[in-house]
């Protein structure tokens, strides 16, 4: 409650001034909450928010309905002792702000999985993957994901060892329907087991969650977000209802601190950046400018630069995410080229790319061998690699050892980022997209990709500086 003492005092301030004598828009600030008056994403955003504080426990669908409204008023009554007011708004949002920069969570359409689920994008750990599932966990916390495309009997069997080990006073929840089926089990020491299965195009889908008892509320909004098909981002609306509460609201408090002649004033309360910047890696793949990324890397994207360069989105595809850019002023005369066969099982690989653009600088390349024919969760149209992979490569080129290109990177899973930071092995599994399916999304998009015409060899010197010339910075302003 200290971080809202100047807040709380100049509010008070406000109470007793006249009318006239401050800003309107800063009065209404006083106004009980209305949802009514928020976006959708704007009620999305709050919903998870309001989660991960442990105040809500239903969907992240935008709907603000009475189990919306009373999580609001819980956390107004906890925070600050009243009923709901719009400036509690402000507090909230720098709240899940302040994860979504740690942890880059986010909203992951696993495409071969069929679901979509939120996703600590900088902050994964990979496990071993076992018979029935791929494994991964959050590195601040206890929360840890399993998912697995399954028959029917393994998925009963894995239903009932989730109700086997619920052990506490607490109702076992079990939800049964045609083509879904959820248990959650809860144990003696608080802790939860989670798993939601859907029946899409004649498999079972699972997704297992589980979490120790202080971090039940994260695994309750991961469980909340789970989509079958796409869903959109959790954001905030631009220059919507819930950006202007809190921007109002930083300047009450930068206010309060101006008029102060305590001698902290110089450690002011500084705006979270509500507009995320985001990056990638794309490559030139036509004379005329155009390059290819990754789709999730422009996704939401209100502004977008390749080097430097304005970029717009062409094309999209959320199937292979894939994306299309155009860039009209580019100038090179270097495009990557395409090989005609697929990358062979066991062949080396190489992935060029502008990964961790906050820690590391320039053109970023790697080596590894295609480890798998197959992607995420026997997704066909990828393949695994043991090539170290970070936030940043993803929609940067694989290149195989005669420079071509033979797939595009997706970084989703690998914790090198935890590695650079805490010292941790790294893990070599990583992902990237066919390029037999680049090459198909191109054509059908008009641009006819350059084939190559030798399979011989070339140093790996040779390759990076080749690559360098085609392969290009990605920065998305959402």
């Amino acid at each position: 409650m200290r971080r809202f003492v100047s807040l709380l005092a100049f509010i008070g301030c406000l109470c007793l001034a006249p009318i006239g004598a401050i800003a309107q828009d800063y009065r209404d600030l006083l106004q009980s909450f209305r949802a009514e008056t928020l976006t959708y994403d704007d009620k999305r955003f709050l919903q998870t928010a309001l989660a991960f504080n442990g105040h809500y426990d239903g969907l992240l669908d935008g709907d603000w309905g009475p189990r919306s409204q009373r999580a609001m008023e819980s956390y107004a009554q906890a925070e600050f002792g009243s009923a709901a007011e719009e400036w509690h708004l402000a507090f909230l949002a720098f709240s899940f702000i302040d994860l979504f920069e740690r942890d880059g969570w986010g909203m992951f359409r696993m495409n071969s999985f069929g679901l979509s689920l939120l996703y600590p994008y900088t902050a994964v750990v990979t496990d071993p993957s076992t018979e029935y599932f791929v494994n991964w966990r959050h590195r601040f916390s206890s929360l840890s994901y399993s998912t697995g495309i399954n028959d029917r009997q393994t998925v009963q069997n894995v239903h009932d060892y989730t109700e086997s080990v619920h052990s506490s006073s607490t109702e076992l929840y079990i939800l049964r329907r045609p083509s879904l089926a959820v248990t959650s089990a809860t144990r003696n020491d608080g802790s939860v087991l989670y798993t939601r299965s859907n029946f899409i195009n004649g498999l079972w889908h699972t997704a297992m969650l589980s979490a120790d008892r202080q971090d039940v509320p994260i695994l309750n909004a991961v469980a909340a977000s789970i989509t079958v098909g796409s869903s959109r981002n959790i954001s905030i609306t631009r220059d919507g209802p819930l950006e202007t509460i809190v921007m109002q609201t930083l300047a009450i408090i930068n206010e309060q601190d101006s008029a102060s002649n305590a001698p902290q004033q110089s450690a002011q309360v500084s705006a979270p950046e509500v507009a995320r910047i985001s990056t990638g890696t794309g490559f030139i793949v036509s004379s005329q400018g155009f390059a290819l990324t990754n789709a999730h890397v422009v996704q939401g994207c209100v502004q977008v630069t390749y080097d430097g360069l304005p970029a717009s989105v062409v094309s999209q595809s959320e199937e292979y995410d894939l994306a299309l850019l155009q860039i009209p002023d580019w100038s090179g005369d270097v495009v990557a080229t395409f090989s005609p066969a697929p990358a062979r099982l066991n062949s080396d690989v190489t992935v060029v790319g502008f990964p961790l653009s906050g820690l590391l600088s320039g053109l970023n390349v790697t080596r590894g061998a295609v480890s798998s024919s197959l992607g995420f969760g026997g997704d066909m149209s990828g393949m695994q690699i043991t090539a170290p992979v970070q936030p940043g490569n993803s929609g940067g080129p694989l290149l195989a050892a005669d420079g071509e290109v033979v797939g595009v990177v997706v970084s989703k899973l690998d914790a090198q980022y935890v590695a650079d930071l805490t010292g941790d092995i790294p893990q070599n599994v990583n992902f990237a997209i066919r390029g037999e399916l680049a090459k198909l999304f191109l054509f059908q998009n008009g641009v006819e990709p350059v084939l190559g015409t030798s399979d011989a060899p070339v140093a790996p010197v040779d390759i990076a500086q080749i690559a360098s010339a085609y392969t290009g910075f990605i920065e998305c302003r959402q």
